[in-house]
């Protein structure tokens, strides 16, 4: 069996990306200037004009660009630690844990990035990880540019199947949210952990199970 688990508000309680972020602000106030151009990008999204991807790589070249391998390093341990397990939900730490005493491959697989979706994953004995990934340049030093596709909805599922090819209905996926509803209908199992509307509208209507971890 493959146990598949997304990462923001399914085993946390809410979203990483941004808490992450304002670490690097906290050590470095001056990257608060660059308010502007994130509020700009923001309002391009809401707009249509920007897709998930392009904002993503605004925010990060705005706050992490020419940020180097030390201070990622200690950014991602206070992260880690104020996060695992304190901001995970107790009913995913229970399933990941189950999944593996059965011995079954445990996937996050996930649209934060890989700089500390990798981490977050070595803490809850997760190994295998599926993450938007960020280009660490030549010298030791996150570029801020995204690699390849953000791991989200249709393109997560593309990376799934890619990395793991034919399940033959043997995985299992865990999410919060309606964008990992075609990842679900592939694997042929999902739970529909705290959902959104939208998920639980589809989880309802095909009788999938719902599960509040909380």
């Amino acid at each position: 069996m493959i146990a598949i688990f997304d990462l923001d508000r399914t085993v946390t309680t809410q979203g990483t990306f941004t808490p992450w972020l304002f670490g690097f602000v906290r050590r470095q106030p001056w990257r608060v200037m660059a308010l502007p151009v994130i509020l700009i990008a923001v309002l391009a999204y809401i707009l249509n004009l920007h897709t998930r991807k392009q904002l993503k790589q605004v925010m990060l070249w705005c706050v992490v660009a020419g940020q180097s391998a030390e201070l990622v390093a200690e950014v991602n341990a206070a992260f880690i630690a104020l996060w695992v397990p304190r901001r995970c939900r107790p009913g995913a730490l229970a399933a990941i844990a189950q999944h593996q005493r059965q011995g079954d491959m445990v996937v996050l697989a996930t649209a934060s990035n890989d700089i500390y979706a990798v981490p977050i994953a070595r803490a809850l004995g997760i190994e295998k990880v599926l993450a938007t990934r960020v280009e660490i340049g030549n010298d030791g030093r996150l570029t801020g540019r995204i690699l390849g596709s953000n791991c989200y909805g249709p393109d997560k599922l593309a990376m799934v199947q890619a990395a793991l090819g034919p399940i033959e209905g043997k995985a299992i996926v865990y999410s919060d949210h309606h964008s990992d509803w075609p990842l679900m209908v592939w694997a042929g199992e999902g739970v529909a952990v705290n959902p959104n509307g939208k998920l639980r509208q589809c989880a309802s209507a095909q009788g999938m199970r719902i599960c509040d971890w909380r």
